[in-house]
């Protein structure tokens, strides 16, 4: 199938998509409604909710129908070109021809590994407006499935990889995903998914999740892991086939870590084929989770949410806060600062910062991994939030 590039701050390709969902819908319903549990739209890269060819040279955002987004959003954000050029230090620009910052500007990093929020705020503003676009566009479209619904199935969406695109190395604001808070505030979705966080998911590792799972569950949403695990039977380079096995034992306590992390997390999963050749054709993988049904009945009678006594805790707006090629900054949160936290002995959440500010962590210890852009009322607020437990703040690697 053809991939054909759309912009998700449009308005007009929003509406089709959404008549073409609402379509696609009525006649799935119609047809096969009492067999169809929910609906899952995907969209973008990889079908994933976040900016094409994200992990690779090019940079979004230079259509015509972004630049008129970028437009209608800074005359939200700014009353006059009076307050636009006193926010930009710029006398000549406004709000009817204002320009997307370059590819030269947003790959840069004059001013440090951070954006300077005076001299920089051109980059700051679009990373911001990124990010909106792309979670107004999944809670436009789970509204839609909601509707078309009338609200009797669930609406499932991949999105918040909050972990996982700190490795990119323009920086994790050309992702799209760093609007998190805006989906979980949506009551229109019901479950956020992704694959296992392709750092760390080898034989002996943790198999972390890529995103604040436990921000989602605060949210009364469900966290679906994606296992693609590419077992004994797989085949092909993609996605995490460097931490494949070749055997079926191997095979079987992959899965089991696995499993084992969403009963203890109360996560959903589903086992994905990446190659579609048959990678869990071997009735013995069935039979280990046939097994485990014991334990899924258990949890399913008596639930328990998962409230661990570490936190790690990774802020949103500092995330895109990181100039271009920051990665040096912002990868340790997929691999060198949640390796020890999966090895450390006791089990951990992952949490947006905006949930410890608002109270609703109650973890004993607090791993900072990202909190470098902080108003001085946050800093006030952290600091009142860690006053009787422990913070560990980790800004660099090492």
């Amino acid at each position: 199938v053809e991939q054909t590039d759309v912009v998700v701050a449009s308005p007009a390709w929003r509406k089709a998509a959404a008549e073409r969902l609402t379509a696609m819908i009525d006649h799935l319903e119609s047809e096969f409604g009492p067999h169809m549990a929910g609906y899952h739209p995907t969209g973008q890269n990889t079908g994933e909710w976040f900016y094409q060819n994200t992990w690779g040279p090019a940079l979004n955002g230079y259509s015509e129908s972004s630049k008129l987004a970028w437009r209608r959003w800074l005359e939200s954000r700014y009353e006059n070109d009076q307050d636009l050029q006193a926010a930009w230090q710029a006398s000549d620009v406004t709000l009817d021809e204002a320009q997307i910052p370059s590819a030269e500007m947003r790959r840069g990093a004059p001013y440090g590994l951070l954006r300077d929020p005076v001299r920089e705020r051109v980059l700051i503003d679009f990373a911001e407006f990124q990010q909106e676009m792309m979670a107004d566009c999944v809670c436009h479209f789970a509204h839609t499935v909601r509707h078309a619904t009338q609200g009797r199935k669930l609406v499932v969406f991949f999105y918040g990889y909050t972990f996982e695109f700190a490795a990119i190395r323009d920086g994790a604001a050309i992702a799209g995903h760093y609007g998190l808070r805006r989906v979980l505030d949506s009551p229109d979705i019901d479950v956020l998914c992704s694959p296992i966080s392709y750092f760390d998911r080898a034989l002996g590792g943790s198999g972390p999740a890529m995103t604040a799972a436990e921000s989602v569950t605060l949210a009364g949403k469900m966290w679906l892991v994606e296992d693609d695990t590419r077992t004994y039977l797989g085949t092909g380079k993609f996605p995490g086939w460097q931490d494949g096995v070749d055997n079926i034992r191997d095979t079987n306590a992959l899965l089991l870590r696995n499993t084992g992390q969403c009963a203890l997390r109360n996560f959903a999963t589903w086992w994905r084929d990446l190659g579609g050749t048959g990678w869990f054709d071997d009735p013995r993988m069935w039979a280990e989770m046939k097994r485990l049904e014991k334990l899924d009945q258990s949890l399913l009678e008596r639930p328990r949410a998962f409230r661990p006594q570490v936190a790690a805790v990774v802020d949103e707006k500092s995330m895109i806060r990181a100039a271009g090629g920051a990665y040096r900054l912002t990868r340790p949160l997929v691999y060198e600062s949640r390796q020890p936290l999966g090895r450390m002995g006791t089990a951990y959440g992952q949490y947006l910062l905006d949930d410890v500010l608002a109270g609703k962590v109650d973890a004993k210890m607090l791993v900072f991994l990202s909190a470098w852009a902080l108003s001085a009322d946050q800093r006030e607020q952290v600091l009142q939030a860690t006053r009787d437990r422990v913070a560990v703040w980790c800004y660099a690697p090492g």
